[in-house]
């Protein structure tokens, strides 16, 4: 099952009611559903009625059947208040197109306010095949809906560091309740992300919606899934600073000017453990500044010239104990010292 789209596909029905439409042949000059499209994949498609107002647009299954037919799967909009339309006797036209709300999918790059933002119309349905998370064990059987399109990975735009871009996702459709649709870091949902994100309600009832707002700061890949269920949703990728999972390079890596640690304060260095640096802090018997000056940690004896030495040294060779003594001290020291050493 695939989504397809194609030119000069056309056909009638005389089907009734809101359930599976039979097609009734190719109109003159125009292609089949089961031509165009072929069997089992998907298409978006407008019904409209020759003697009436009715019209639905939606997206729909072909299947190649006598007659040939094309289910109803997602209603986008139609004369019934963008539900199914429970079409009367008659001849209608069946057609496939391109909605309006579906141009440029996934998503376009055209600037979204925070008073106008780019508008995601999100509704919960059945998964099929095509899900990149099929169902079973903890992933569940229902999938969200992006503008018809079965949990697709979507792309954000927003790495300008003066405007953010602002996605709204309208979860106001009842399909949504028990399905509230949030951003996470993973798919699996081990850590949330709601840095520049708002929310109303969770889904189902008239304004609720969830609103990300994507700048230079947003990760790199982001999630969205139910916070109720595993594995409803996709990814979304952005043109982004930050990197929010391990990456790996075929190539050597140049660094800028400076590589900043996660903590970046002082008396921090890079230690192998024979498979990775892991930043640590300096510790014992030295400390290191930031601008690299590395400074040993007193050991108790004051600077200063001592004569007829009595000196002590413990096993790393720190003087830790000096006084001056009494005359021929000097050659006690000789021998303390052939000792120590």
């Amino acid at each position: 099952m695939a989504l397809i789209l194609n030119d000069r596909v056309k056909e009638s029905t005389t089907s009734t009611g809101t359930g599976t439409i039979n097609l009734d042949g190719a109109t003159g000059g125009f292609k089949s559903f089961v031509a165009g499209i072929g069997t089992t994949n998907r298409t978006y498609y407008a019904i409209v009625g020759r003697t009436t107002t009715e019209f639905e647009i939606g997206l729909g299954t072909v299947t190649d059947a006598a007659p040939d037919t094309l289910s109803r799967d997602v209603i986008l909009s139609s004369s019934n208040s963008d539900a199914k339309v429970s079409f009367s006797a008659g001849t209608k036209d069946v057609f496939c197109t391109l909605p309006s709300s579906k141009e440029g999918l996934p998503f376009p790059s055209i600037y979204g306010s925070s008073s106008a933002p780019q508008i995601i119309t999100v509704k919960v349905d059945n998964k099929t095949s095509n899900h990149p998370y099929p169902a079973g064990g903890s992933s569940s059987s229902s999938a969200y809906f992006l503008n018809g399109l079965e949990s697709p990975a979507l792309r954000f735009s927003g790495a300008d560091t003066g405007g953010k871009y602002y996605y709204k996702f309208d979860i106001s459709d009842s399909s949504n309740s028990g399905h509230p649709l949030r951003f996470y870091l993973d798919a699996a949902k081990s850590t949330a992300y709601t840095t520049g994100v708002t929310t109303s309600g969770s889904g189902g009832s008239s304004g609720d919606y969830i609103q990300i707002a994507v700048d230079s700061e947003t990760p790199n890949i982001l999630y969205y899934q139910c916070s109720s269920h595993g594995y409803m949703g996709n990814h979304a990728v952005t043109v982004s600073n930050k990197v929010n999972s391990n990456f790996s390079t075929l190539g050597d890596v140049t660094v800028g000017s400076k590589l900043k640690l996660p903590t970046n304060t002082a008396n921090k260095i890079l230690v192998a453990d024979g498979t990775s640096f892991e930043e640590v802090d300096m510790s014992g018997d030295a400390t290191i500044a930031s601008g690299g000056a590395l400074t040993l940690a007193n050991s108790g004896v004051s600077a200063a010239s001592y004569t007829a030495s009595n000196i002590t040294v413990d096993a790393k060779g720190r003087v830790t104990a000096a006084s001056s003594g009494s005359a021929g001290a000097s050659a006690g020291f000789v021998i303390a010292m052939s000792v120590a050493l």
